[in-house]
């Protein structure tokens, strides 16, 4: 019987399939397109990838479809696309989309983005994703051609955790998510590291608990110049507030503690998560006890905590 603690037992998406049945076949690479923005961006981006060979292309759609959704899949028949029957996180769009792909390297980008310099063509085998890489980042521009700060290093600044913004200047550098969920992913480790957390609603955190899970599970997000996208408008906005899923990325992260060969939630952080909690005693009970279940399942993957994360993260210069 499956020890997976009730909170982590979401019920999958309901989704249907809209497009032809060359979309299912596999290739070299899987795009994963996440729906954003008006119809003149997506068609472009469309075009861009429709000519490339042996590639599967999946856009994830909805809950509410553009109206001109079934004009589209006649005029793009190698173009599969999700639709979505509820709303869903970023996260569980790329969960869904994971599933469905048919090629081990999975590169997620914005249908509100276009590929850069023709980078997309120039590594279609995902060489350069690496054996050891969970995902590899790509240079990221925006509407101006400006390159964005996107790498996100990891600080403790005067006791409280800060993700700081920088310009990528060296091949390799590590980030601690990717930013904006874009990057070039193995859908093999994708998938033993449990994906997105789909109780996250709130997409800064879901990322967060991403990178921080993997970091902490010994999988590495780095970043390669090679693969070039860019914005056709700005980026939008994040909302960091301290909410629901920044407590459920607190016990699943930070409050993790490494005893040399596997990691704890200790009970010794129940009466500071109950006091600090909105949720109520016996909530903050449920809550506190299910996650340290999760953690308990998957002791043995973690290779140490947050501090010791943190202390082998160089800043960069």
């Amino acid at each position: 019987m499956s020890t997976t603690p009730l909170i982590f037992k979401r019920p999958r998406i309901s989704y249907t399939v809209v497009g032809r049945s060359e979309g299912t076949r596999g290739g070299e690479l899987t795009v994963l397109l996440l729906a954003r923005g008006g119809r003149f961006y997506r068609e472009q981006l469309l075009q861009e990838l429709g000519g490339l060979p042996a590639v599967q292309i999946l856009s994830v759609e909805g809950p509410r479809p553009a109206y001109d959704l079934e004009d589209l899949a006649r005029k793009y028949p190698g173009v599969r696309f999700l639709l979505l029957q509820t709303p869903a996180s970023p996260g569980e769009r790329i969960n869904l989309g994971m599933e469905e792909a048919r090629s081990e390297p999975v590169l997620v980008l914005w249908s509100d983005m276009h590929d850069d310099g023709g980078s997309i063509a120039a590594n279609l085998s995902g060489q350069n994703l690496g054996r050891d890489l969970l995902c590899v980042v790509p240079r990221l521009k925006g509407p101006r051609g400006e390159v964005l700060p996107s790498i996100l290093v990891p600080a403790l600044i005067k006791g409280r955790l800060k993700v700081l913004p920088w310009k990528p200047t060296q091949e390799g550098m590590r980030t601690i998510f990717p930013f904006d969920f874009c990057g070039l992913y193995s859908r093999r480790r994708f998938l033993q590291l449990g994906g997105f957390d789909a109780w996250m609603a709130n997409p800064y955190w879901q990322k967060m608990d991403f990178g921080f899970r993997a970091g902490l599970w010994g999988e590495t997000i780095a970043w390669y110049p090679r693969w070039q996208l860019a914005y056709a408008a700005e980026p939008e906005g994040e909302d960091s507030t301290a909410d629901s899923s920044y407590k459920l990325f607190f016990l699943k992260n930070m409050a993790v503690r490494f005893n040399g060969d596997s990691g704890l939630l200790p009970l010794a952080r129940l009466p500071r998560y109950a006091l600090r909690s909105d949720s109520g005693p016996f909530d903050s009970l449920l809550e506190f006890r299910e996650v340290r279940a999760w953690v308990h399942e998957n002791r043995f993957r973690f290779q140490g905590d947050v501090g010791s994360l943190l202390g082998r993260w160089e800043m960069p210069e």
